[in-house]
């Protein structure tokens, strides 16, 4: 059987003479994985129904049985599902990699992300390799902190402006890529996003996923005898939900409770605009402690991503 190309406008492709995966709604699909994918994960996501409109989420089909969920697009596969009883995991992965590798560009990895504990092994046996970082969520419902500052601080909003091709930009970018980069470099967090650059640390999060109260709810600290930016906090939508982009303190400043004001300052200005906030943190981080403090629940751990290698 002759595999079809990659398009946005086909709504059906063959795996196999008995496999297929077929274009869903996303309403209905997202319905299917709240409850199929794995409901420990699923459980501590319970305000996403994982039905927000996203392109190529896919129905797998044996025949004319739907067994299965899941979205995939040229060098990506994420969120998949099987129904009971339907229990023939590996074969369906081993046709949706041949389709995979068919759509791809074979210069790049083809990656799937966030793997859970119970696909650890599926993937592996499929060819996946695992990525050295694992990682889980943390949240906590918003609330009201008062939050004293030291009188030697200013603390501030990040601001957004449009630039000359219309894109959206931090005004202070280049503060805040200082700042992220004193904190970050050589740590956990630069190494997991592969940034040792100053120019790596300039931000690049789309502020199109961000909104007036997260904007307000971010932070930016500076020393008043310096003017300098030490530490910041910038938020961001994660599925319609609030979470925490970034957040860093330069090294000298460790230990003032920097971090922490940043935290319940957005928690506060959080608070009957959003149930909860969110963030991704990696195993073995210090900063772990803090959320823990803050009273962050942990969710499960996670591969942060594999990968099938590119072709050299």
């Amino acid at each position: 059987m002759q595999l079809v190309n990659w398009s946005e406008d086909i709504n059906f492709f063959d795996l196999s003479n008995e496999y297929s995966i077929r274009r869903a709604d996303h309403e209905e699909w997202g319905l299917y994985c709240s409850v199929y994918y794995n409901m420990r994960y699923n459980g501590f996501f319970r305000e996403e129904g994982f039905n927000t409109p996203r392109r190529n989420s896919f129905w797998i089909y044996k025949g004319e049985s739907r067994i299965g969920g899941v979205r995939m697009a040229p060098n990506t596969i994420y969120h998949l599902f099987y129904i009971p009883p339907f229990n023939n995991s590996y074969e369906v992965l081993k046709l949706l990699k041949k389709m995979l590798i068919h759509w791809s560009d074979r210069t790049k990895h083809i990656r799937t992300f966030e793997i859970l504990p119970d696909q650890v092994n599926l993937f592996t046996r499929a060819g996946f390799w695992p990525d050295e970082f694992r990682c889980r969520w943390m949240q906590r419902p918003t609330d009201h902190f008062q939050v004293i500052w030291d009188s030697n601080l200013t603390v501030k909003c990040p601001q957004i402006k449009e630039d000359e091709t219309g894109a959206k930009r931090f005004i202070n970018e280049d503060e805040i890529a200082w700042c992220d980069y004193n904190s970050f470099t050589g740590g956990f967090e630069a190494i997991r996003r592969k940034k040792s650059s100053l120019e790596d640390f300039i931000p690049k999060e789309d502020p199109n996923f961000t909104n007036e109260t997260l904007i307000q709810a971010s932070t930016l600290i500076y020393d008043k005898d310096t003017s300098q930016l030490i530490a910041n906090c910038r938020l961001c939508l994660q599925d319609n939900q609030a979470a925490v982009y970034s957040i860093g303190v330069m090294p000298t400043y460790r230990g003032r409770g920097l971090a922490t004001g940043m935290l319940k300052r957005a928690l506060s200005v959080l608070k009957d605009k959003y149930p909860v906030l969110r963030l991704y943190v990696m195993e073995g981080n210090d900063a772990e402690s803090v959320y823990l403090n803050l009273g962050f629940i942990p969710g499960v751990l996670e591969i942060q991503s594999m990968y099938i290698p590119l072709n050299r």
